[in-house]
């Protein structure tokens, strides 16, 4: 195990280096959003595709019983089916990944609330707390700008994970650097 972590501190550099590409190409996201979300829309239509027509394959040759293959047929059409949607109506893919994103916001936050809630008097617990109720407000203010705001959301969401995952990365390398500034 020591000799990963060696290997990684001889290498800092190349971990800086992809997190400052992360970056870049977090803040180029943002700052060409609807064209990010479109890029966004299509890789998931693709995979949706893809894993669809697996499954569709899978009815006749797996070798489990009709149970078995009446699912996979169900899902590799239902895959397909909203794949073949994405790629031919972007627009309308563009709203319904954004509602469901905003779902999953809604979400997130209430579940956070909820385990801050039960975690009480922990430690941290009211930083879980106040990261839920900041989820969930969020949600509010984007479901309030629906359906105009389905054209950007995944773009800029999108920019923002690159960013914080850059920035992450960036961080650890300095930490391996001083890491192999101590060891040598």
């Amino acid at each position: 195990m020591t000799g990963s972590t060696e290997d990684h501190s001889k290498n800092w550099g190349w971990f800086l280096a992809l997190g400052i590409l992360m970056m870049i190409g977090g803040a180029s996201a943002i700052f060409a959003p609807f064209l990010v979300s479109l890029v966004v829309e299509t890789i998931v239509g693709v995979f949706l595709v893809i894993g669809g027509l697996v499954m569709l394959v899978q009815v006749f040759t797996t070798k489990d019983g009709w149970r078995a293959r009446l699912g996979y047929m169900i899902l590799g059409i239902f895959n397909t089916f909203a794949g073949l949607l994405l790629l031919f109506r972007p627009l309308d893919g563009l709203i319904a990944l954004t509602l469901v994103l905003i779902g999953a916001l809604l979400i997130n936050g209430l579940l956070r609330i909820a385990i801050g809630v039960m975690a009480r008097p922990e430690a941290g617990s009211g930083w879980v707390i106040f990261a839920g109720v900041i989820s969930v407000l969020a949600s509010i203010y984007l479901i309030s700008l629906y359906p105009q705001v389905s054209v950007v959301l995944l773009g800029v969401f999108a920019g923002v994970s690159l960013i914080g995952e850059g920035a992450g990365y960036a961080r650890y390398a300095y930490g391996l650097k001083a890491d192999a500034e101590t060891k040598a």
